[in-house]
């Protein structure tokens, strides 16, 4: 009932800062263990994802938002877990296993982190970490393409407080990776993060593809499509 609460004060300020378009949203599966991985453009990003869900959404969120007044409070309301960007936080990568091991819907940047205006906001290249908790615990991998939350609390991007920037939140299909025979490890998961990238960048407007712009083809390794809810 809290997080019901919660949500609905999530979705007051999404619809006060945002006109939202939300499409496929129906893709996450509404039981058992499912990784939401999206493409990063700013702070605001979970909200804007995590409003229309059928079910709750645990996140990762860098620690200097905890100290934030509303979006701290937020965080710590619907129990995100902080993690230390830039460093090999295995204690977040602890919690989110046990998460995912529970059953439970979670939310991963695979970038790690997004870009800063006034430079054009794109996609960066991935890091493994999702790559690894998806092939660690077998949960159903769902790619989301999100767009315009750069520009939400920007000034730099054009935004003034009357404005209400149009986002757009796409959810793709679940699948479960595979990663390909014969490689070592860290080989391994680099191709896993990758097609993970690709899924994201191919429901992405090219301006938003970034490096995935010019590495648009998809690794040719087997999936496991996921189960529908």
């Amino acid at each position: 009932m809290f997080y019901r609460f919660v949500r609905l004060l999530a979705r007051l300020l999404v619809a006060l800062q945002m006109r939202l378009t939300v499409v496929g949203a129906g893709n996450v599966p509404r039981s058992g263990a499912v990784l939401l991985v999206s493409n990063h453009l700013g702070t605001i990003d979970p909200l804007p994802i995590a409003v229309r869900l059928q079910r709750e959404l645990r996140m990762l969120g860098k620690v200097e938002i905890f100290r934030w007044p509303l979006l701290g409070w937020l965080a710590r309301a619907v129990r995100a877990v902080p993690v230390r960007r830039g460093e090999a936080d295995r204690e977040a990568l602890r919690a989110v296993t046990a998460l995912l091991g529970n059953d439970q819907c979670v939310l991963v940047f695979p970038e790690g982190t997004y870009i800063y205006p006034p430079a054009p906001s794109m996609m960066l290249p991935v890091k493994t970490g999702a790559a690894w908790l998806a092939l660690k615990t077998g949960a159903a991998v769902v790619p989301i393409a999100i767009t315009g939350t750069e520009r939400v609390w920007t000034p730099a991007r054009g935004w003034r407080p009357w404005h209400r920037p149009p986002v757009r939140v796409t959810f793709g299909q679940p699948y479960r990776p595979m990663p390909p025979a014969g490689l070592p490890t860290r080989a391994a998961l680099r191709a896993v993060a990758e097609d993970m990238a690709h899924r994201i960048a191919a429901m992405l407007p090219p301006e938003y593809r970034g490096y995935y712009a010019t590495h648009s083809t998809l690794p040719s390794h087997t999936e496991v499509p996921a189960a529908q809810p």
